[in-house]
């Protein structure tokens, strides 16, 4: 199964940082992302709660960027969007107690999925959300 919530939230974050102050509604956003509206929602709730995003309630309301395009880093995006959950896994499958690899697998897992979310956040945390932005034509 592919995991698209970061992937997504970036092209949100990128389409609401396009539309400046204006406020997007999440059907324009699922339309624009070619996405289930439900979806789209779950992600933009996440972005609030993260406080990447503002959402304004009632009729004409939406929602928009809540910080400068500059002061968010694809780090910020990743932890919101993945809910601080590194995008790779280890999988949890019972030991076969009489295999020295099926007992040994948890452990270099682990450190295996813990140093590529490290190398990953290192390498996000040097883009902006507003060096994607310039690349827009």
């Amino acid at each position: 199964m592919v995991d698209t919530r970061f992937s997504v939230s970036i092209q949100i974050l990128l389409t609401l940082a396009y539309h400046g102050e204006e406020l997007s509604r999440s059907e324009m956003l699922a339309k624009a992302v070619k996405s289930h509206p439900t979806f789209i929602r779950k992600l933009v709730s996440r972005l609030v709660a993260g406080g990447l995003v503002q959402s304004v309630r009632g009729k004409g309301g939406g929602v928009k960027l809540a910080i400068d395009p500059q002061d968010i880093t694809l780090k910020d995006i990743y932890l919101v969007a993945l809910d601080e959950k590194p995008i790779i896994c280890t999988h949890k499958n019972t030991v076969t107690k009489s295999c020295a690899v099926s007992c040994s697998m948890n452990d270099i897992l682990k450190k295996l999925v813990y140093d590529m979310d490290a190398n990953t956040q290192t390498h996000l945390e040097k883009t902006r959300l507003s060096d994607l932005l310039k690349k827009i034509s």
